[in-house]
């Protein structure tokens, strides 16, 4: 009998030895995982320790993630590192230990504990319910898992599921933190630039300092900046690839990011090594493009990414917004500018006061419209009783057509004195013109001499409008001979001719301002409608008439605008 009762101590002895392992084995990894709250530290330690305690080869760690079923590898031990953040879909996960052997499910995930010889596994529950899966492989001597050790590893698991559940969410914490810091380094960068770009009106400065910013806060190689002009995207500024590049509006107008790797759009840009395209918008609408190449690191770029681009690619695009409107103020001032010169010009050109002859007289006008003309009208005296009359419209408008009326005042002026031919002098002027202008430009011109004492007028019609004369019975007349308009070809022959002015006879002498002048329904004022008010007001003073015919002119108009100058001349003699 006392033989029979000392195994029976023995056995229980090493029981209570046994238990008392197990329970230091959980104290020790109880304590091991609440001395950290570092995910990486707690797994690692919960596989060393507990691996040593039941003498296992291998061992792995699969955490949950936020989508249903889906886990992935977070920590090993005697398997390859490359299992590390592999992707598996547990659908039926177990809910305690249990070894792989005996369960008969055929699912994939079954598969590959199998294929890596773990033996055992059991669920990591917390309250959030499991959060995880522990694998275990064989024994050390391939002896089997007992009942005890069954209960040793739930015991484990419910300690080890509260360390990782506190180490995933200080992960979670760390993250948030990591992404808020991140936030905050990239507002400062976003603060930082814009306050650059508000120093500078160069849109080329504008682009380089973009891309540099996007290259040193998201650590890529490549960035372009594309701008939208008429139909196209034409490069700005290009960093770390050729800049010879053009996108069609058509194919790339977007008003929204685009991964490149899984978009069918920007094949050039593609091909060019770049990674996401982010339009830069005003007002919603998209401006401009901005391409960036992969990251340095080979990670993707993540949701805060591509806000940063598009918050920066939009103050970029206002500031480059800005700096094109700058410069079109500055076009504006310098077209203002030249239209004033241009305006003096003409204005200068014109005679401030008109000659009185004997017997006669004369009245002028001119109007400007918005835009400088090169209308023109003169009276020159040349003897006492001879008077050249002169009216022109030179060809474009601007400070170009000023500067060539100048020409034609400073030749006809220094010609009309010489006693040439008015034939000759027309000639002469012509080959002047020719000369010093090109093809498109030209001038028509009407070039008279009023004698006062044999009541003569001698005139050569150069393409001009032609002058209207209207005696005193009503009989009107076109002063029309001479030949083509001035500065078109060199060498041409002008003829002269002569009507007799009569008492009470008129001449108009008028520029296309009057007669194309149209109504809002686009009908022009016409030369018929100028030979009516003539013989209506055929009793009015040169200055009356004249007059007349410029309100008739404001009126048919109506709201419309006055898009050409508009030039009146009036002769009336009076006996």
């Amino acid at each position: 009998m006392p033989s029979d009762k000392k195994p029976n101590n023995e056995t229980t002895y090493q029981q209570l030895d046994k238990r008392l392992l197990e329970l230091t084995a959980l104290f020790e990894i109880s304590r091991s995982l609440s001395s950290s709250l570092n995910l990486r530290s707690i797994l690692e330690s919960f596989l060393r320790i507990s691996m040593g305690h039941l003498l296992i080869s291998r061992g792995i760690i699969l955490l949950k993630k936020e989508e249903d079923n889906e886990f992935y590898v977070e920590e090993l031990k005697g398997l390859p590192r490359t299992l590390l953040k592999k992707s598996l879909r547990i659908d039926s996960p177990p809910s305690y230990a249990v070894l792989t052997d005996e369960i008969k499910e055929d699912n994939k995930w079954i598969d590959f504990f199998r294929e890596f010889e773990i033996k055992l596994i059991f669920p990591l529950t917390s309250s959030q319910g499991i959060i995880g899966i522990v694998g275990f492989g064989k024994k050390i001597g391939d002896i089997d898992f007992e009942e005890k050790e069954f209960e040793f590893l739930d015991s484990l698991s419910n300690i080890a599921a509260s360390a990782v559940s506190n180490g995933l969410m200080v992960e979670e914490i760390q993250g948030v933190n990591n992404r808020l810091d991140r936030k905050i380094q990239q507002l400062n960068t976003i603060f930082d630039i814009s306050r650059e770009l508000n120093t500078t009106l160069d849109k080329k400065k504008i682009g380089s300092l973009l891309s540099f910013a996007i290259m040193g806060e998201l650590l890529v190689n490549k960035c372009i900046v594309l701008i939208k002009e008429d139909k196209k995207f034409e490069v700005l500024i290009a960093k770390g690839v050729t800049p010879k590049l053009e996108l069609n509006t058509k194919t790339c107008n977007i008003d929204q990011f685009v991964i490149l790797e899984d978009s069918n759009k920007f094949d050039t840009l593609k091909e060019s090594g770049f990674a996401i395209v982010v339009p830069m918008q005003i007002q919603n609408e998209t401006k401009g493009l901005l391409a960036v190449g992969p990251k340095i690191s080979g990670s993707h770029f993540d949701e805060s990414d591509i806000e940063f681009l598009k918050t920066l690619g939009n103050q970029g695009m206002t500031s480059i917004e800005n700096a094109r409107l700058f410069d079109e103020m500055l076009e504006k001032q310098r077209l203002e500018e030249e239209l004033n010169l241009a305006r003096s010009i003409q204005q200068n050109l014109l005679p401030s006061t008109l000659p009185c002859p004997k017997g006669y007289e004369i009245a002028a006008i001119n109007i400007p419209s918005k835009q400088v003309g090169g209308d023109y009208y003169d009276v020159i005296p040349i003897s006492k009783h001879e008077f050249g009359i002169a009216i022109a419209d030179v060809s474009g408008k601007g400070a170009g057509a000023a500067l060539l009326m100048s020409n034609l005042q400073a030749s006809l002026h220094a010609l009309a004195c010489s006693g040439m031919k008015i034939s000759e002098m027309i000639a002469r002027v012509n080959n002047l013109i020719h000369q010093n202008t090109a093809m498109d430009k030209y001038i028509t011109f009407f070039y008279g001499v009023l004698d006062i004492h044999k009541h003569l007028f001698t005139y050569c019609n150069a393409g001009h409008n032609p002058p209207y004369k209207i005696d005193g019975s009503g009989k009107s007349t076109e002063l029309m001979a001479g030949g083509i308009v001035l500065g078109m070809m060199p060498d041409m022959i002008y003829e002269t001719a002569q009507v007799v002015l009569r008492p009470k006879d008129r001449i108009v002498f008028f520029t296309d301002g009057i007669t194309e002048s149209m109504d809002e329904k686009d009908e022009e004022f016409g030369e018929i409608r100028v030979k009516k008010l003539m013989l209506k007001y055929s009793d009015y003073s040169a200055q009356a008439l004249l007059e007349k015919i410029v309100n008739e002119t404001e009126h048919f108009r109506g709201k419309g605008p006055q898009t050409d100058d508009i030039t009146l001349l009036v002769i009336k003699s009076v006996g």
